[in-house]
């Protein structure tokens, strides 16, 4: 495009980077952090339609490395390591739990529901798939639903498949037992500043969309009388500050990585 100035230019410049090969997940980060610091990217035009294709580019080269987003073959070529591995990490679990996660994971891409969180310090996390293209899961959805077939194939499935049912015992706060599994998780290892600690996690889980609406004194009250996850000594402390520390006082390079260690893995 001839008529930008030559900021805009120097804009394009930042969101093209270096002309060499370059981690995609990496480039993401990058690209999350242009997009909150200059609102160029954010405004309707030239600029934001090139970011959209950064942003297209990169997540697409960074889905297809993951087991989730395997091409069919790839997935029957690993499939062995892939279910073998799963068992490794999940105590009492065993190749029918795998197929029925693997299934689920499928049906998220199918239904279009997969979104994609990049969490930056201090800000909101950005949520990718708002910038793709409408075909960006075309190819995806058609090797999902291959695999899906393949795996309701296998004699271990063959019988009547149960209703997949994650223990939830709040549902009116956690979108499933997933999240709620991984919340214990984050808890039993990383809650240390107790106060900050569960802001930056209230904050981050509500930002990218992990846990329904609720208020701070409300997810307070449940981690305290229900959860039995802190003492009184610190639920009444939280009630005289009143309120959690915002995303921005309560991250830090540490809790970001835990935090994407255990719900983005």
């Amino acid at each position: 495009m001839d008529n930008l100035t030559d900021y805009q230019q120097r804009i394009l410049d930042k969101l093209y980077g270096a002309l060499e090969k370059k981690d995609p997940n990496i480039e993401l980060i990058r690209l999350s952090k242009l997009y909150r610091g200059h609102s160029e990217y954010q405004e309707p035009g030239y600029i934001k339609e090139q970011f959209q294709v950064v942003i297209n580019s990169q997540l697409q080269s960074y889905l297809q490395s993951k087991p989730k987003f395997y091409n069919f073959d790839s997935f029957k070529a690993h499939y062995r390591m892939l279910a073998g591995d799963f068992i490794e990490d999940n105590i009492d679990a065993n190749e029918k739990d795998f197929i029925v996660k693997y299934i689920n994971s499928q049906q998220e891409i199918i239904d279009k529901t997969f979104r994609h969180f990049i969490p930056i310090e201090g800000e909101e996390a950005l949520e990718l798939t708002q910038f793709v293209d409408k075909d960006f899961f075309d190819d995806f959805i058609r090797s999902s639903k291959k695999k899906i077939e393949f795996l309701n194939s296998l004699s271990i499935n063959q019988e009547s498949a149960p209703e997949i049912n994650y223990d939830n015992p709040y549902p009116l706060l956690f979108i499933s037992g997933d999240i709620y599994s991984k919340f214990k998780e984050y808890t039993s290892l990383h809650i240390i500043d107790v106060i900050s600690d569960y802001s930056y996690l209230f904050k981050t889980l509500k930002s990218m969309e992990l846990i329904h609406n609720c208020t701070e004194k409300k997810f307070m009250l449940m981690v305290y009388e229900e959860m039995e996850l802190i003492s009184k000594k610190t639920y009444d402390k939280f009630m005289v500050i009143g309120r959690l520390k915002s995303l921005k006082n309560s991250s830090s390079e540490s809790r970001l990585n835990n935090f994407n260690n255990i719900f983005l893995d």
